[in-house]
């Protein structure tokens, strides 16, 4: 018993075969010279359909990629924390830094106390101490080759988060405060100044 893909090239074998068959017949040869320009347009315009289509596909997979790599720009229209989820945040701050927790998601909002130097080692990260309102501090490492540095922060400054707390004796870091370009971890920011940093 034959396999389908055989009986498809035994087909298309015949095709072939009838075309060259009905060219040899031909009597002149404009005849054949047409039928031969006609097929040979027929099969540049397949083919400039396939480049048209492939072109298309490429085009859209780099926008694609060059949108995922380049979407982490200044935002507007930040999701707003509530005072009530404010004090959620801190207390949940206050516990995981209590039980030396770390890859805790949190969010909240401090003043800024201190300008660190950027953290050149590997990836670059803008480095700042908020205080919370209970008095806990916390290291804000703000990953600046994903997101974008916030440029005006100065001490005194009010910053909202969300990010991934680390502990640490002196009060814990907070890092993932930006998109992940892999997907795979729970895109984080920053807010100053009603403008979102991701």
């Amino acid at each position: 018993m034959m396999c389908e893909s055989s009986m498809v090239g035994m087909k298309l074998s015949a095709f072939l075969w009838g075309d060259l068959y009905r060219t040899l017949k031909m009597s002149n040869t404009a005849e054949v010279i047409h039928y031969l320009q006609t097929m040979a347009k027929n099969m540049l315009e397949g083919m400039r359909l396939k480049k048209i289509l492939l072109v298309a596909a490429i085009l859209f997979v780099a926008y694609t990629f060059f949108y995922n790599q380049h979407s982490s720009t200044v935002r507007q229209t930040p999701p707003l924390l509530s005072e009530q989820n404010l004090g959620k945040s801190e207390a949940a701050v206050a516990d995981a830094f209590a039980k030396h927790k770390s890859n805790v998601q949190v969010s909240g909002e401090g003043i800024v106390t201190r300008l660190l130097p950027d953290d050149n080692d590997g990836s670059r990260h803008q480095r700042f101490i908020v205080e919370l309102s209970s008095g806990h501090t916390l290291l804000i490492a703000h990953n600046i080759d994903l997101a974008p540095r916030i440029s005006a922060l100065k001490k005194g400054d009010s910053v909202r988060f969300y990010g991934e707390y680390e502990w640490n004796k002196k009060g814990g870091v907070l890092h993932w405060t930006h998109r992940d370009p892999n997907g795979s971890h729970i895109d984080g920011w920053l807010q100053h100044q009603n403008k979102m940093y991701q």
